[in-house]
Formats: structure tokens, sequence, C-alpha cells
């Protein structure tokens, strides 16, 4: 299993402009993209103590020029522990004065939070003592504050990845939801026009990202994504995706249409079944969706539904749970 910090280490480097776009963009027009960026990672290992290095696998440090010819260095850290750190914020001030003292190079530095624990998200380390202070500030993304169908907004490539990363905040989340997620994303990643090259590698993101309980869904997962990518001239993207969100619920539907058939007629029977198949599969990913507070609107985007289908069937998920 590939971990999350090669995968974040890897795909900031595969989209470094467009990560950049996508969290600097008051700063990027000043930044010379013609010149490329070096990737520093032997030099981040040299200014870090031995026992950080485990601590750090997610961290980028990248070189990059202004269009006035200036030397920047930018320091990005995903923090993707499972637990909260309270001294992260040292960490970040610690590579930042590293990285000054030895190369004297002008950087900035952005912790990218892909957890959920507020209380540790901090934006600063400070310390104070007899009248003298210090306080280093850096730049922080919350994904747990960027919903889905925010981040689909967007016409940066990047913000696929962090929408392909947001299921990742919620361990409760059923795989059948994951699913379903993850294939929504690989669709609006195919209907934009993208490089085919910077699809590829976001593809491999979000094949990798997923973590489900069940061993069995990653093949199945893998063989759907494919089917997905296929299918797309053949079938059309929104047929491919139907299909996707569905899935799970067309082979019990098929087995109750075949029961129903004998009483109505094998044709008219397994028709009802397959529609009430997908009916049910929805019905469990709104289900999910709302146990771990997705959004109305985001659970209409996953099952194709309108936002008052979604609603009636919210409506009638709470009338069935027993009376307290």
């Amino acid at each position: 299993m590939v971990s999350r910090d090669t995968l974040w280490k890897g795909i900031i480097e595969d989209l470094a402009e467009e990560m950049l776009h996508f969290f600097f963009p008051k700063y990027t027009n000043d930044i010379d993209f013609t010149r490329g960026f070096e990737f520093l990672d032997k030099e981040l290992e040299q200014i870090l103590p031995a026992s950080e290095t485990q601590l750090r696998r997610a961290d980028k440090l990248l070189k990059g020029w202004l269009k006035s010819g200036a030397e920047h260095w930018f320091l990005i850290h995903v923090e993707v522990q499972g637990y909260a750190d309270p001294n992260f914020p040292k960490r970040m001030f610690q590579s930042g004065y590293r990285i000054q003292d030895r190369y004297e190079r002008p950087m900035t530095a952005l912790a990218i939070y892909t957890d959920r624990p507020r209380k540790y998200h901090k934006s600063q380390y400070k310390q104070s003592f007899m009248g003298t202070e210090m306080i280093y500030r850096f730049n922080t993304f919350i994904l747990a504050d960027h919903t889905p169908e925010a981040l689909a907004l967007s016409d940066n490539i990047f913000a696929v990845v962090l929408e392909a990363a947001w299921p990742g905040l919620f361990r409760s989340l059923k795989d059948e939801t994951l699913l379903t997620m993850q294939l929504a994303t690989a669709r609006r990643l195919l209907t934009k026009g993208y490089p085919t090259e910077k699809i590829r590698r976001i593809m491999n993101f979000i094949r990798f990202y997923v973590r489900f309980e069940n061993k069995e869904n990653f093949p199945k997962f893998e063989s759907e994504l494919d089917q997905i990518i296929q299918n797309r001239k053949a079938m059309g993207i929104e047929e491919a995706i139907l299909h996707e969100v569905e899935q799970r619920g067309i082979e019990k539907g098929i087995e109750k249409g075949i029961e129903k058939g004998i009483e109505k007629g094998i044709k008219k029977g397994i028709k009802q079944g397959i529609e009430g198949g997908i009916q049910l599969s929805k019905r469990k990913v709104i289900a999910n969706g709302v146990k771990n507070g997705l959004s109305e609107a985001l659970l209409a985007t996953l099952t194709e539904l309108t936002l008052e289908e979604v609603k009636a069937v919210i409506k009638t998920l709470e009338e069935d749970l027993p009376n307290s």
C-alpha cells in the first residue's frame, strides 16, 4: 500500500505550478514559471535532525525564481498524520530558520491540514521571555473548511487533488459512499479538458489514496475506475458515472426483480428490480452521507438526484428511525 505521505510528495512535484497558482494566487504573477522548479528533498533532509525525519515525510522544498531574477524557496508541508500534534508549529519554525541559516534564501511556508482536529490547526509559532518575542507565521490550508462542491467549482486541477483527499477526513465513511465520491471526482476530472498526462497522474493519486474497510472493494474500485476511463468516448461520461453510482444496487435489484418476475412476468420484474436496486443504492449513499455530515447539495451531485429528492429521502430516513 502506497502511503499518503508519498502520494502528497509526488503530486506536489507533478503539479507544482498548479499548486502555487491555487495556494498563492496573489503572488503568481511575480513567479517565472518558464524556468521551472528544482526539488530540494536532499537539502531538506540535511537540515533536519535524524530523529525528526519520520515526522516530516510529506515535506517538500522547492526552489523557484521570480521574474525579477531573484531566487526563492518554497517550503510545502502537508500534515497527513492521523493524530493531533501540538508540536507542529514548532517544527514549521525549525524548518524555516534552518533553511535561512544554512542557505540564506528567502522562503515562504505552507501547511496543508488534511485532518479534522481544529485545536492544533495553527498558523504561527510564538515564543516570548522577559521582553523578547519571536513570532513565526506561515500559510495554512485547512481541507475540512472546503467542501467538495466548492472545490469542484475551481478550474485549477490541484482542486481535484484536494477533492479526492477530502473523504479521508472521515474515518466512518462507508465503502459504498467512499466509492461513489471518488468516482464522481474522477468524472469531473475527465470532463474539464486537462492534459492527458496530468489526468493520468491524478487518477493514480485517486487510486491509491482510497482506504476501503473491506479489502475486496479495492479491485472493484480499480475495475470501475478503469471502466469510466475506457467508456469515456464510447458511452459518454454521464452514462459511465451513472453506471458507477448505480452498480452496487443493480445486482440486488436484478435478484429481487427475477423473484417478482415469476409473478408479474420476467421482463417487467427484472426492470422493476433494477430500478429498485438503483434507488436502494442511492438511499444507502444518502444515509451514510447524512451520518458523516455531507451536505444535501453534495449528496444530490453524488446520487444524480434533485435537491428536493434528496431532502425527501432524508425525511423518510428520519421517519424510519425508532422513537426514542
